[in-house]
C-alpha cells in the first residue's frame, strides 16, 4: 500500500512536474517527464493491486 509520505510525494509530482515541462520546452525534458508519470502510475496501480488482492 501508499504510505502517507509517498502518496504526498506522488500528488505533489503531478502539480510539479508538468511546470517543469512548461518551464523547459525541450522535446527530451517533455519526454522525461512523461516516462516519469508513467512509471509512477504504473508503480501507484502495482502498489494499489497489490495491497487490495496480496494483503
Amino acid at each position: 500500500m501508499l504510505t502517507p509520505k509517498f502518496s504526498l510525494f506522488v500528488l505533489a509530482s503531478y502539480f510539479i512536474l508538468p511546470i517543469i515541462a512548461l518551464l523547459f520546452p525541450n522535446k527530451y525534458v517533455k519526454l522525461i517527464v512523461f516516462v516519469i508519470f508513467l512509471l509512477e502510475n504504473i508503480l501507484v496501480i502495482g502498489l494499489y493491486i497489490k495491497g487490495k488482492y496480496f494483503n
